[in-house]
């Protein structure tokens, strides 16, 4: 059994997908997928894997860089007239992720507008823009195969989040440990054109 945390907007269509092909390889190792916005330890081994938007931290951790994440301004189609007006609503995190660094730039995109919508789930947060409570910002890779989402703001630029791979120092060489590693690392890499488009 190898326990590895990460993000949803990674866990459903990135990392599950890639546990599948684990499995024509690798069938007795059982992975188990916990897609959480708390910040699981590694060093106390409450996974044995983590996949981030931020860099890891303590001197008994292994990271590395595997990847960058874009972000766009999405509304629904029938949200698109009122998105350039006074009475626009932002979907958004809750207080406790106010500063991660999307939450800051969709604030700072739309200072006066109001917030309309809650949720730390991206998944939630897809399916609140695509119902017409507002605007968020949605990593593009999701957002962009949903027809009923409009891109806004196509003249700036894209925000970026790096992606980090961390495993505990004592058990990457593991080979169960590795497996699981090297099958995300290899997805990352295959999808990083959709994860971080440039136009």
């Amino acid at each position: 059994t190898v326990r590895l945390t990460t993000v949803d907007t990674l866990a459903a269509r990135i990392v599950a997908p890639a546990l599948a092909r684990l499995q024509e390889t690798h069938p007795a190792i059982v992975v188990e997928l916990v897609p959480d916005t708390r910040t699981l330890s590694l060093s106390k081994r409450e996974a044995d894997i983590a996949l981030r938007m931020s860099r890891f931290e303590g001197h008994e951790v292994v990271a590395r860089k595997v990847g960058m994440l874009a972000l766009g301004i999405y509304c629904s189609r029938k949200w698109l007239d009122a998105a350039n007006t006074s009475d626009v609503r932002l979907i958004t995190v809750l207080d406790d992720q106010a500063h991660l660094p999307e939450a800051k730039w969709l604030r700072d995109l739309y200072p006066d507008a109001v917030i309309g919508f809650r949720s730390n789930s991206r998944e939630v947060q897809v399916w609140a823009a695509k119902s017409g409570a507002g605007l968020a910002a949605i990593a593009r890779y999701r957002a962009d195969t949903e027809p009923d989402l409009v891109r806004l703001r196509t003249e700036i630029p894209d925000l970026t989040r790096d992606i980090w791979l961390g495993v505990h120092a004592d058990t990457r060489h593991m080979p169960r440990v590795r497996a699981v590693m090297d099958v995300i690392i290899e997805a990352l890499s295959e999808q990083q054109k959709s994860l971080n488009p440039k136009n």
